[in-house]
């Protein structure tokens, strides 16, 4: 019997009774746990998130277009629409006044602009200025006199504003409140003085998009003019300028 305890025992070392079994049992589970636990605590930190587009959004540019008629009976004349005009430039309006029309001293006339912003966005500024005023002969002129009405005691010139009825609002050239009057040397100071964009006459702000303003503008050979300036005749442009 002695004999026989001792056996088993000895089997007992190496069976499911053992230590070393349920050691390996143990540490079995706890490598289960463990992966179970890896799975486990990665969804636990999986990122919440969301989203939603602002879809169709569009930037667009709006456009700032000028109309100029003269003496409210001529075709309007666009800013975009000239044959020089690529650049919203337009060097080829109607004149204000013609030379089959001529003048005697101290004898006004007038020409009537109505200016149009009729673009989709307001102008913030309009102005004016006279690129250049150049001397010449009237056409068919038997005896010119060789003066220069472009230069001093030569032609009188005005610019004044008036509401839409026709009433005077300001004399914008030679600066004055109401209407304008002649005065002398205002053609050659005004074509020596305000001949670009940066030195033009500021007109102040507009037109608003789809509004209007509406000009004068006065010649006249002074009453007490020479012989020299029979025969002669001034050519000058106006050139409007609005800017956003």
């Amino acid at each position: 019997m002695i004999g026989l305890d001792g056996f088993r025992r000895v089997r007992g070392c190496s069976g499911r009774t053992s230590s070393t079994w349920r050691a390996k049992k143990l540490l079995a589970s706890v490598l289960a746990i463990g992966a179970l636990s890896s799975v486990t605590v990665g969804g636990t930190f999986a990122v919440l998130n969301s989203q939603e587009s602002n879809v169709g959004t569009t930037f667009v540019s709006g456009t700032l277009t000028l109309s100029n008629v003269v003496n409210t009976t001529g075709t309007a004349c666009f800013s975009y629409g000239g044959p020089a005009s690529p650049g919203n430039v337009n060097t080829a309006c109607q004149a204000l006044f013609l030379s089959t029309s001529q003048n005697y001293p101290g004898v006004p006339i007038t020409a009537k602009v109505t200016l149009t912003d009729n673009g989709s966005i307001d102008a913030s500024d309009l102005s004016v200025y006279m690129p250049s005023c150049t001397n010449a002969t009237t056409p068919g002129a038997p005896a010119p006199g060789g003066g220069n009405p472009c230069a001093t005691a030569g032609a009188q010139f005005y610019l004044q504003e008036n509401d839409s009825s026709g009433n005077p609002l300001k004399c914008w050239y030679p600066s004055a409140v109401g209407a304008c009057t002649f005065a002398a040397n205002t053609l050659s100071v005004f074509a020596l003085n305000f001949s670009t964009t940066a030195n033009a006459v500021d007109l102040g702000a507009g037109p608003l998009h789809g509004q209007a303003r509406n000009f004068v503008v006065g010649m006249q050979l002074p009453s007490n003019a020479s012989n020299t300036l029979q025969g002669q005749m001034a050519q000058f442009g106006l050139t409007w300028h609005i800017t956003s």
